[in-house]
């Protein structure tokens, strides 16, 4: 099968097209898309915040596909749509049987500290698994599991009620596009900090200045004091992504005197991307899609990701 490589830590240099052994153990996926986000970015630039493993490796923490082998699964069948959940949990610690998987004690993300996506077949276990629902389209799911899934996480954290007012820092992002339709969805009011005009079709508004309730910020320390003195009283910051940077700094007083929170989100639950897939179907969200290459293609999407429009889709 043809997958994408990373040889050593470094960039594109380091990667390639490379054809492999297909997976012949447990459940087998046939890749149909894989989504673009910055933690494969920064898995190939050598830029994350966790140890690669294995090398050679295979990136991709968000996609779909079609079960081609259902192996010994009793559960699935062969020609299934399904979601890859994106998280490696062992399902035994403290935090999985809390219904955290997503901070397992033990695990680490698809695609980066395991193989992931970036392949024509991928082999996993029916807890990884979840069915796409009829009337939604795979263009649409492949963005659940990693830019979908980890905003309404964030949300939730948050604890973000109706009529609050949120801010939604990188709002053309791949999980900037679903804070906004979730916290819409939420009944909040929405603000967003960007350039792009088709931001105000999902019912967002532009940002002058006003105080929020909740900032939302995907993009790391360059945002972080430009817009943290905007919080009310009670206002919550939450932040889960770092492509700007890992350092922010903070008025300690400012947080205390005003009852201020500062959140650290990760990722989703399994129960959460069932409650996702549910609300978007139901409400008929749909992610903004600029372009979509090919796997060969991987290249010229990576080039093209910080001038993006919207998402940048792999199709296998």
């Amino acid at each position: 099968m043809k997958a994408v490589v990373i040889r050593e830590p470094g960039g594109l240099i380091n990667t390639r097209i490379e054809d492999i052994d297909e997976p012949r153990n447990g459940i087998i996926v046939k890749v149909a898309y894989a989504g673009l986000n910055p933690v494969d970015i920064n898995t190939i630039r050598g830029k994350t915040n966790y140890k690669l493993n294995p090398y050679p490796h295979i990136p991709g923490a968000e996609f779909v596909g079609t079960i081609s082998d259902p192996g010994k699964s009793e559960k699935f069948k062969k020609g299934e749509r399904v979601i890859i959940f994106p998280r490696i949990f062992d399902g035994t610690c403290d935090k999985c049987l809390e219904g955290k998987e997503e901070l397992c004690r033990n695990g680490g993300i698809i695609g980066v500290t395991s193989n992931g996506g970036f392949a024509e077949y991928f082999s996993t276990d029916e807890e990884h698994l979840i069915r796409i629902p009829d009337g939604m389209s795979f263009e649409d799911a492949v963005s659940l599991p990693v830019g979908g899934l980890t905003s309404y996480h964030a949300l939730k954290l948050a604890n973000l009620k109706s009529n609050e007012r949120i801010l939604v820092v990188g709002a053309s992002g791949n999980t900037g596009i679903y804070g906004l339709m979730i916290a819409k969805y939420l009944g909040a009011r929405v603000y967003y900090i960007s350039r792009k005009e088709w931001l105000k079709d999902l019912g967002a508004e532009p940002w002058n200045g006003e105080t929020v309730d909740v900032i939302l910020n995907s993009l790391g320390s360059e945002f972080w004091d430009k817009y943290l003195g905007y919080m009310d009283a009670g206002g919550r910051l939450v932040t889960f992504g770092t492509f700007t940077g890992v350092e922010g700094k903070l008025n300690i007083a400012y947080l205390y005197t005003g009852e201020r929170s500062i959140i650290g989100s990760t990722g989703g639950t399994r129960k959460e991307m069932l409650e996702l897939i549910n609300i978007v179907l139901k409400n008929n969200m749909k992610s903004k899609i600029w372009k979509i290459y090919k796997l060969e293609e991987y290249e010229k999407a990576i080039e093209e990701y910080d001038k993006k429009d919207g998402r940048i889709l792999l199709k296998l």
